[in-house]
């Protein structure tokens, strides 16, 4: 009888409906062993669907470039402040030694994000400092897939410099970005945003700029920073928006789309003390990340086809198992991470092709490379 209430869920969703913001609310708070199991069978259902059976994993190489910046977002272990011990900023010398290093070891992809760096700037323009980042390594590798600059760090360039946001996008595109990390969304819901980070665009903002990349032909992933202070209702109004956002962008034919949804399950053990105290525990708990998984799969619908785990912050394990409950994508190698990993996540910093393979195998599923835009490679 337990599984009663959400069966006709579901089944609409299996039928390819789009459910709901309160039946998503309602399979989100299932407690019974049953009706998770559902779920879960839903969404591997749905991932078959959407996404067909092969897991796949892109071969990258995270840069973040400083971790100075102006902003205190209650989660962060990251950020520094000019001067500060443990602050850093990259010069183009070791931006392109990491590069290279890349490239050697097979990436395809150069993911580049880092602090509000208020001095970050050349000849007095920060998009102009933007700008040198990405030609820096472009004019090396033109082969590197570029996927760079959150929304938020649109809104500092546009901010310090006095300039549309279209414009900085536009820009950034021209010089060689291919697409847009949807970072700095943490969750949708300016009632958590004002306690998470206050100091960040609100949601609007957040929904205007990636939709003005897509407008401008410049491509974005999505995220979801969950497990922290957020309830249930405030989960799927985020997913409401993305949903909202990838249904604009395909009913009114803008020349790119959000390519993928990436849960960021919080990770506290090193992040500042009042939140840490207020959430009470330093690590994810799988089983909440694991059904808020399923249900992004389940909510997001043909919308969104593609989902991917975070092994950074799940552990390798955990993402594997997040391949049964939604995922058809274990994400990349990285060869190095700091934003997460100063947090305190215990997944590690690198991951080897062969270790990832490994474990798609372990479920006795076939895995393929792809490029960023999830094209095929291998």
């Amino acid at each position: 009888m337990i599984t009663k209430t959400i069966e006709p869920i579901l089944d609409r969703a299996l039928s390819g409906d789009d459910i709901s913001p309160a039946e998503g609310v309602e399979l989100l708070q299932q407690t019974a062993p049953e009706a998770i199991a559902l779920i879960r069978d839903t969404a591997d259902k749905l991932r078959h669907q959407q996404a067909g059976d092969t897991v796949t994993y892109v071969i990258n190489r995270n840069i973040n470039f400083t971790n100075i910046c102006e902003q205190h977002c209650s989660f962060c272990a990251f950020r520094r402040d000019a001067g500060e011990a443990g602050s850093y900023w990259l010069e183009w010398g070791q931006i392109l030694e990491k590069a290279t290093d890349a490239v050697q070891r097979g990436a395809t992809e150069i993911c580049m994000q880092g602090g509000l760096h208020p001095t970050a700037k050349i000849d007095g323009k920060s998009l102009s400092y933007y700008l040198h980042l990405v030609k820096t390594i472009k004019a090396e590798f033109p082969q590197l897939h570029l996927h760079a600059f959150s929304p938020q760090e649109v809104q500092f360039i546009a901010r310090e410099d006095g300039l549309s946001y279209a414009t900085v996008i536009a820009a950034l595109r021209d010089a060689g970005v291919g697409s847009m990390p949807g970072t700095a969304a943490e969750v949708l819901d300016d009632d958590v945003r004002r306690i998470l980070c206050p100091e960040k665009i609100n949601t609007a903002t957040w929904l205007e700029i990636v939709s003005t990349a897509h407008k401008l032909g410049l491509p974005t992933t999505s995220t979801m920073l969950s497990g922290h202070i957020e309830t249930p209702q405030q989960q799927i109004r985020h997913l409401e928006h993305l949903r909202s956002l990838q249904q604009i962008a395909i009913e009114r034919q803008y020349p790119t789309k959000i390519t993928e949804f990436i849960l960021l399950p919080f990770v506290g053990q090193e992040a500042p003390k009042p939140l840490r105290k207020r959430v009470g525990r330093d690590q994810p708990v799988l089983a909440d990340a694991l059904l808020l998984t399923a249900v992004a799969r389940i909510y997001l619908g043909k919308w969104i086809p593609n989902h991917q785990p975070s092994w950074v912050k799940l552990g390798l394990a955990g993402a594997t198992t997040a391949l049964e409950w939604g995922c058809n994508d274990i994400g990349g190698t990285l060869m190095e991470e700091h934003i997460t990993t100063m947090a305190g996540a215990v997944g590690g910093t690198c991951m080897e092709v062969d270790t990832l393979q490994t474990a798609i195998a372990s479920l006795n599923r076939p895995y393929r490379q792809r490029d960023t835009l999830y094209g095929n490679l291998i």
